[in-house]
């Protein structure tokens, strides 16, 4: 057994080790606010597709609980899958390391409700942080998190779709390496109250990059695992900003 391995055992069956790994998540996990870190994620970005300016890829995962009560709450937790489980939000770099967490939303809560209310999502909307965010077509285009195009017309929109899908991959193989490091957030997932969930999701990811900087090596992600289904996006007040900000990709550095 490796050492990671054995260390998650014993943090899965101490719930103090848990919650002091949980409490130093902003050392482990940080977003890119410097002007020269922000650089740096773009400039790696770029490398993997030429997709120009992104800081990050987004997605959500769900981390199934079972087997706890759940009182009036319950319905909440019940995803469009039909089961129960916590939708965790991830943001990451080009390395393959998390720079965000969110892991406290029941499964019911759509993608676009969690990224509005998270903080890296309250940074962006209030000018703190700089460059743009690519993720899926379940969440709303924004002058600062670009979707895919649908139905692309032109060569350039086609460029355009090509680049954000093989850049935006990075986040997919991100959720399928950390659930298959820490198989507890596999299959029926943790047996435990949503609290508690919540803080072993956020230590396993920290832990993920833990392992990231050891350069551990990583086993092979099924490609089932780290493709999920996007939700319909809900359209917001912002999209038309953010329709000019794509199109002005796409006729810059695509056409």
């Amino acid at each position: 057994m490796s050492r990671m391995s054995s260390g998650w055992l014993e943090l899965s069956s101490c719930r103090p080790r848990c919650h002091r790994v949980h409490r130093r998540t902003t050392k482990f996990i940080k977003f890119p606010h410097s002007p020269q870190d922000v650089q740096q994620t773009q400039l790696d970005f770029f490398r993997l597709a030429q997709f120009p300016k992104v800081v990050a890829a987004i997605d959500g995962t769900h981390v199934q609980i079972n087997g706890v009560a759940l009182g009036d709450v319950e319905h909440l937790y019940v995803n469009r899958k039909g089961f129960y489980s916590i939708n965790v939000q991830l943001t990451c770099n080009a390395k393959y390391q998390i720079t965000s967490v969110s892991a406290r939303w029941p499964g019911s809560t759509h993608d676009s409700r969690i990224l509005r209310t998270s903080a890296v999502g309250r940074g962006f909307e209030a000018g703190l942080l700089n460059g743009l965010m690519l993720g899926d077509s379940g969440y709303g285009l924004k002058p600062w998190l670009m979707t895919p195009k649908l139905l692309p017309a032109t060569q350039a929109e086609r460029r355009y779709n090509q680049a954000h899908s093989c850049t935006r991959v990075v986040i997919e193989q991100v959720n399928g390496q950390l659930k298959c490091k820490f198989r507890c957030l596999l299959g029926s997932g943790l047996h435990m109250l949503p609290e508690r969930a919540s803080d072993v999701i956020t230590a396993c990811a920290c832990l993920h990059n833990i392992s990231k900087r050891l350069n551990q090596p990583e086993v092979e992600v099924p490609q089932a695992l780290f493709q999920e289904e996007a939700e319909e996006h809900e359209e917001g007040a912002d999209a038309v900003s953010g329709r000019q900000v794509r199109d002005d990709l796409i006729n810059d550095y695509f056409a």
